[in-house]
């Protein structure tokens, strides 16, 4: 079943609901038009041809019966610092929305990829501008819910899809961009503190040995989960140490730790 733009406008606590067939990328639209669309717009499409990924990497957005969904939000120049674990907070609404939808087995991996059954299902992009009235938001949501086959030139690694649930992806879109809305709405108010231990429920890798991948070191320890600030914690030796959002890569440590 097509998306349906009037249907999702209805769900819509603010801005404007568009749908396209094809489109170079809802994230890339949402930015280039952020100064005259509405705070909580939202841009969704039936496939990209130029998907965004975390890390520079290429989201694979076949035409196909997934979700490709942008929204469009606005925070004044004084709550820009809470930004950086926003990104937990939106993989948190994606995950208890799925799970009140059925799904069982859902995971999120540190930060802002959702899993299922162990393999990702979907990711989160999130983008800025900036300027004198505040930082400009564009979240950036790709969930598989019926991809037959990849490219595996873009695709890399385990992935899922929710097929076995045969979504109606309008009721679904009308449900996250509802509960995206309202929790953009209060984070300000309620801080990521709100969030902690619901996001903890659904880590995938809690007390797992685990490595943090930059692009000049591997960081090796076991994963405790997160804290207030939304940091991942590593218990290293007999210390636990913190570590922020940034150009790295959470995955599973193979090798025995000592």
């Amino acid at each position: 079943m097509k998306l349906n733009q009037s249907q999702i406008q209805e769900a819509l606590l603010c801005g404007q609901a568009l749908v396209f067939e094809e489109i170079d990328s809802t994230n890339a639209f949402l930015l280039n038009h952020y100064q005259e669309l509405e705070q909580g717009s939202v841009c969704l499409a039936e496939s990209q041809t130029s998907g965004r990924g975390r890390r520079g990497r290429t989201w694979y957005s076949p035409q196909s019966e997934n979700v490709y969904f942008s929204i469009l939000w606005h925070y004044p120049k004084e709550e820009v610092e809470q930004v950086s674990s926003l990104s937990l907070v939106v993989a948190l609404i994606i995950a208890e929305s799925l799970q009140a939808q059925g799904v069982k087995d859902i995971q999120i991996k540190w930060p802002n990829d959702v899993y299922f059954q162990g393999k990702k299902m979907g990711g989160i992009l999130i983008e800025t501008k900036v300027d004198k009235n505040g930082v400009h938001l564009v979240i950036g949501i790709g969930l598989n819910l019926g991809m037959t086959k990849v490219d595996e030139k873009i695709v890399n690694q385990a992935w899922a899809d929710l097929s076995a649930y045969h979504f109606d992806r309008n009721a679904l879109v009308c449900r996250l961009a509802y509960e995206l809305q309202k929790n953009l709405k209060i984070y300000p108010l309620v801080g990521f503190a709100h969030y902690v231990e619901r996001w903890q429920s659904f880590d995938i890798f809690h007390g797992q040995a685990v490595k943090l991948v930059t692009e000049g070191q591997e960081i090796h320890g076991i994963s405790q989960g997160i804290n207030e600030q939304g940091e991942l914690l590593l218990k290293q030796g007999n210390e636990i140490n913190a570590f922020g959002i940034g150009e790295m890569s959470l995955r599973p440590n193979t090798q025995t730790e000592n």
